[in-house]
């Protein structure tokens, strides 16, 4: 903690007088910084944003007494290259922004990570599935359950792409190795490989494995039956289904889906409906994590905008939404008719 105590020492060392006449730094310090990881992993990022004093006057110091980023806990410089700790836990690191000169206050920005172990120890209440299906492609196993006339993947695809070249969807805040617990946000496109899909079983493989296909609107209808007991159309809210088809996940004890008396995530059919959220911008920008869980349907509408189905914590409804191709990404299910997997 040196640097940091010479830093703040540097902040108080002026008289009132000269503590008067100081400036304010315009602008506000930002960077990128994971908000759920796994332990051990490997974390870079990048401050900003600030735009006076110019960067010729700025000192940036990262400071944490939670995490080794450094053999003092402290590194001084505009960017930060570590890993993780190995143990799971909720950690927090903050940077600095120094005017050298002295002209102006300092700034400072704080950020906190949830680091989680992949094992069960670390992730509980999700239901395992009844069975489990291997992906030939990347040796990645999945659970899976019947539902009405379908077998439904019951943890969300983490497929990446066959290699570098052909990179399909990201891990929520580009954080690599998160997707084991939450998968993958894809964009439709990715997801669907631009292809819509209708009827029963119908729908494209696109990212899913061979034999699966990403779920047209007929077979969220023919989930929605089994799941709800009551037939109902896409379009509508879904009532109820949302409570029923989400889980009461924690992560290193703690619940992700914040507490609401009109959505106590039951899960009552082993469906495991995380709070994953989702992305903008064609992977440009995460949002909404612990707060939605939203999943891809193949079929396109006639003015070419796609639908998703989505759960908001602070309600009991499976609702639909509608968007473009490209932009957003969120999750996806992959879906069989059951006699595939007879």
């Amino acid at each position: 903690m040196l640097a940091a105590a010479v830093l703040m020492a540097a902040v108080g060392c002026k008289d009132d007088e000269d503590e008067d006449d100081r400036l304010y730094m315009s602008g506000t310090l930002s960077f990128d910084f994971p908000s759920y990881a796994v332990v051990g992993q490997e974390v870079e990022s990048y401050v900003s944003g600030i735009t006076t004093p110019s960067g010729s006057d700025l000192e940036y110091f990262w400071v944490s007494s939670e995490m080794e980023i450094s053999d003092n806990d402290t590194v001084i410089g505009q960017s930060i290259k570590f890993n993780l700790p190995k143990e799971p836990g909720e950690y927090s690191i903050t940077v600095y922004a120094r005017s050298i000169s002295g002209e102006y206050y300092s700034s400072s920005s704080t950020a906190s990570v949830q680091v989680i172990s992949t094992d069960a120890d670390g992730v509980s209440g999700w239901a395992p599935g009844i069975g489990r299906y291997t992906d030939a492609r990347d040796g990645e196993i999945y659970h899976y359950r019947r539902y009405g006339s379908l077998d439904w993947f019951t943890q969300n695809l983490r497929y990446s792409g066959a290699d570098a070249d052909t990179l399909l969807g990201r891990p929520y805040d580009d954080s690599e190795g998160i997707d084991e617990i939450f998968g993958r946000l894809y964009s439709w496109n990715d997801a669907t490989g631009g292809v819509s899909g209708s009827g029963l079983g119908g729908g494209p493989q696109g990212a899913c494995p061979e034999g699966w296909s990403v779920p047209t609107v007929e077979d969220w209808e023919d989930f929605a039956l089994a799941a709800g007991g009551s037939a109902v159309d896409f379009l509508d809210h879904w009532d109820g289904l949302g409570e029923k088809v989400s889980a009461p996940i924690t992560l290193n004890g703690s619940a992700m889906w914040p507490y609401s008396p009109d959505n106590l995530h039951v899960n009552t059919n082993g469906w495991n409906g995380f709070p994953t959220g989702n992305s903008r911008d064609h992977y440009g920008e995460y949002e909404n994590i612990a707060v939605y869980g939203m999943w891809w349907a193949s079929t396109e509408n006639a003015d070419g905008m796609v639908p998703y189905r989505f759960i908001f914590y602070n309600t009991d409804t499976f609702d639909v939404y509608y968007t473009d191709k490209e932009s957003y990404g969120v999750s996806v299910r992959c879906v069989r008719l059951s006699a595939q997997g007879q």
